[in-house]
């Protein structure tokens, strides 16, 4: 019976949120889109901003990811609009790293009468060992190694998709 109850107990224990550091960060960028849809076409450049804010909780996965409880709105030029809801930090040390921005109950895009609801995601890739630790990047510099490969995509419920290449990435975190 003592080992059920403590099984149980670290059961539950394991979908308990963690803690880090609160955070409120903004990010410029740059999409260059790849795979357009409707009047956006591939190579037109598209302006878009990130800000979120987090208070603290994590929540692990697996495969050394973090998620970052995160409250905010991702907007990208032509009024393209998404709830924030999480930043993923994956950090291993000896394969690629990943920061992860993820949005959710996109507005503003609809084509063909397909509606580009969600999910809206920036991702950016760093190369083995560009991240010391599981926590959001705070300064310039390390958003900066998240240079391997950046992207942006929003997805639509039938499987369409808008994305591309993220440059001019610029970080103001506090």
């Amino acid at each position: 019976m003592l080992f059920r109850l403590l099984s149980g107990a670290a059961v539950l224990f394991a979908f308990v949120p963690g803690h880090a550091a609160a955070l409120s960060c903004t990010l410029t960028f740059t999409v260059t889109v790849s795979q357009g849809v409707g009047f956006i076409r591939p190579d037109t450049a598209l302006q878009g901003t990130a800000t979120f804010t987090t208070d603290g909780r994590t929540v692990p996965s697996d495969a050394q990811t973090t998620g970052h409880l995160a409250q905010g709105e991702m907007v990208i030029e032509g009024g393209i609009r998404s709830r924030i809801w999480s930043v993923s930090v994956t950090h291993r040390g000896d394969s690629t790293e990943l920061v992860g921005i993820f949005g959710m109950e996109a507005t503003g895009l609809s084509f063909a009468g397909i509606d580009f609801s969600g999910p809206m995601v920036l991702t950016l890739f760093g190369p083995p060992g560009s991240r010391d630790d599981d926590a959001i990047p705070m300064t310039q510099s390390d958003w900066d190694r998240m240079n391997l490969r950046r992207n942006f995509a929003l997805m639509s419920g039938t499987g369409d998709m808008l994305s591309g290449r993220v440059t001019d990435l610029v970080a103001d975190c506090t």
